[in-house]
């Protein structure tokens, strides 16, 4: 907050327009709260510069051209807010199916961003009283339909440079409307990422830059109402979804989310006091050490719990008793499947034990043990061509991933069906 109130000032007393781009939806939240205290300066009082852009792919966009108008009413501010349709759809796509959540920040299609466009660059021309709208296109549709909605609202277009001149040159000759241009400025390396974001953008099938210049595609399907391509299936995999129909990707979290935080504490709770206690497990007599205390390494006051060590007499224990595993594939495969599920029904505990054992964060703590849940599921459906089990396998684990590394090792071996002496991270 205060680097943006330093540029914010910096940007006013030089009689200019300062935009901030709060592009990535997890970090959203808080770019709007960074906004908010900024606005509430008393030092930019008086100046209408400072702006935001906001995304149209984002479900979110209309509450938070809701939320920027709040902000400007409660601190007596006039905000400029950029209106685009998005530069990060494919990374917010992926990252959402790899973290596992349920759904999508972002609209799945094109036409439902460009529906969201329209709702929201309406919204934006019905609150002039506290914001300067600027819609950033190089659409002749969307900028037909702004010129139709507009009526004698002040606002202005914007294009990049070195696109969209044309267009825009005659919707300005027509209408008299203003258009700000964008260029990007730096050293050569500096504005790299932006171009081939560019690029990327513009030389996609979808793109109006890209149909426009095709001279195969009739000018009705350029500028077809995105309102009429609405509907059906984008075909995208939820991230639940992103293994199937194989196996079922292991349980999201989204720790950007206040709910799920929320959830996540209410499930740590009970395990934040609890003191664990472990010993070898065996088919057969435990002799063991003597216990030994276990102290949170962030908190030495915090007792974890108390664990026995196995000495030479357990371990010949466990050696003497090891043999491969008789069970059928397929029941391994459902006991693999049933582990998986149970580690994600014990998520609060896990967590709980990752964080005060092993002081692991919250993201740190969810890695781990959606990794060891894939592991598990993975190795599950790993039944078609096993050979015949080699024997016995020892596996120990390192400690900087206790829960995943111990799961996908044991997991590998007990389903080709070889029996397992697994030594935990100490």
């Amino acid at each position: 907050m205060p680097r943006l109130r330093s540029l914010a000032v910096l940007a006013k007393s030089a009689n200019m327009g300062l935009n901030v781009d709060a592009e990535e939806a997890d970090r959203l939240s808080l770019s709007l709260e960074v906004i908010s205290r900024v606005l509430a300066e008393p030092a930019l009082a008086g100046w209408d510069g400072f702006g935001v852009v906001v995304q149209a792919y984002g479900s979110r966009a209309g509450a938070v051209i809701d939320a920027i108008y709040d902000m400007a009413e409660a601190h007596d501010r006039r905000v400029m807010v950029r209106l685009v349709k998005g530069a990060y759809w494919d990374s917010e796509i992926k990252r959402a199916q790899v973290e596992g959540l349920d759904g999508f920040p972002v609209f799945t299609s094109k036409a439902a961003s460009d529906v969201s466009y329209l709702a929201n660059a309406r919204k934006l021309l019905g609150r002039t009283d506290r914001i300067y709208p600027q819609f950033a296109t190089h659409n002749a549709h969307t900028i037909a339909a702004i010129l139709h909605m507009a009526d004698d609202r002040t606002f202005e277009f914007q294009r990049l440079h070195g696109m969209g001149e044309t267009l825009h040159g005659l919707v300005k000759d027509a209408h008299g409307s203003r258009c700000r241009i964008y260029a990007p400025v730096g050293a050569h390396r500096d504005p790299l990422a932006y171009l081939v974001r560019r690029l990327l953008e513009n030389g996609a099938n979808s793109s109006f830059v890209s149909l426009i210049v095709d001279d195969q595609i009739l000018a009705e399907e350029v500028a077809r109402d995105p309102f009429e391509a609405l509907g059906g299936d984008s075909g995208i995999r939820r991230g639940p979804d992103l293994f199937a129909p194989e196996r079922a990707n292991a349980k999201g979290f989204d720790l950007t989310h206040t709910p799920t935080l929320r959830q996540i504490e209410q499930a740590r709770e009970p395990f934040a006091a609890h003191a664990w206690q472990a010993e070898p497990l065996l088919a057969g007599a435990v002799t063991g050490g003597d216990p030994v205390l276990v102290r949170n390494p962030a908190r030495h006051v915090d007792v974890v719990g108390m664990v026995r060590y196995a000495d030479q007499a357990d371990v010949q224990t466990a050696l003497d008793a090891a043999r491969v595993w008789g069970a059928s594939a397929q029941e391994r495969t459902a006991i693999l499947n049933r582990a998986a599920d149970l580690y994600e029904e014990a998520y609060g505990e896990i967590f709980a034990l990752l964080c005060r054992e092993a002081g692991k964060s919250m993201p740190d703590a969810t890695a781990e043990l959606r990794e060891a849940v894939d592991f598990l599921r993975y190795y599950a459906t790993r039944s078609a061509g096993l050979a015949e089990p080699v024997g016995v396998f020892a596996c120990i684990s390192p400690w900087n991933f206790p829960l995943a590394i111990l799961s996908g090792q044991i997991a590998a071996a007990l389903m080709a069906g070889n029996g397992v002496l697994a030594k935990p991270a100490e």
